[in-house]
């Protein structure tokens, strides 16, 4: 029975730890919700990058007039070796949505 017992928890675990190293390699980027405009602002990048792997996405501001809304997104970026970061900045009528203009731009160090 204590051995039984023992195997159960042994089993338990391994499981805890083995589920906790597989969340750890898991990027931000696949289990983080983004929204719309994240999902623009990592398309656009993607365009201007076709190889690089979003590590990250941030929200740095956002401005909201009656004609104009404006979003700007901080992205962390892989792309072999070579990790860096890209603004994009998204212009768009706050009413209908539609994207008037968009920016990236990579970030100088």
């Amino acid at each position: 029975m204590m051995i039984k017992q023992s195997l159960i928890c042994l089993s338990i675990l391994g499981f805890g730890v083995s589920g906790t190293a597989q969340a750890e390699t898991v990027p931000y980027y696949a289990v983080h919700h983004k929204s719309k405009w994240e999902k623009i602002a990592e398309k656009e990048a993607k365009k201007r990058y076709p190889l690089a792997q979003t590590l990250f996405i941030q929200k740095v501001w956002d401005r909201k007039r009656t004609d104009e809304a404006v979003k700007q997104y901080h992205l962390t970026l892989r792309d072999g070796a070579k990790e860096f970061g890209v603004f994009v900045t998204i212009s768009f009528n706050p009413y209908s949505q539609k994207v008037n203009k968009i920016a990236v731009i990579e970030e100088y160090q």
